[in-house]
């Protein structure tokens, strides 16, 4: 039997707030997780721009501003503060001395790989006692949501 529009309206907002509930728990925990002495002092924002340079790349300046979805002077800001903590390198291209190449030092290889570790156990959460069947649904949920935000809607 079909749900009757009240229940819907129900059912939508429960689904709202656990959409939101969990995009700030996320956005929360994350920040936390910034607070070790691999990532200390580094904002959400330099950790996915570390995480768009790539651990073992490197890339021009407009490739990682591209990933990151920002102008490239937005880029060179956050760049000029993560080569001052020691994060990242910056060098001229020596095929093309007007590309700037960036990449990760050791530090910021270390930084990548903590955050990465976050989200690993975060993914193992949400997966903990799902069936594959279970986790197929949940994954396939998930990219529509990721469709509706990536689309602008």
């Amino acid at each position: 039997m079909a749900q009757t529009i009240p229940a819907m309206a129900e059912q939508n907002l429960v689904l709202d707030d656990l959409f939101s509930g969990t995009f700030q728990s996320v956005l929360r925990i994350e920040e936390q997780a910034l607070d070790n002495r691999l990532t200390a002092g580094l904002s959400m924002s330099d950790i996915h721009t570390i995480t768009a340079i790539g651990l073992y790349e490197q890339n021009s300046m407009s490739v990682v501003a591209e990933r990151l979805e920002v102008t490239l002077a937005t880029l060179t800001s956050a760049v000029k503060k993560l080569e001052r903590l020691g994060y990242v390198h910056r060098e001229r291209s020596e095929e093309d001395r007007r590309q700037v190449l960036i990449s990760l030092t050791a530090k910021g290889r270390k930084a990548y790989h903590a955050h990465r570790l976050f989200h690993e156990k975060m993914i193992a959460a949400a997966l903990e006692g799902l069936t594959p069947e279970e986790q197929q649904v949940l994954a396939r949920a998930l990219a529509s949501v990721k469709g509706f935000f990536d689309s602008g809607r």
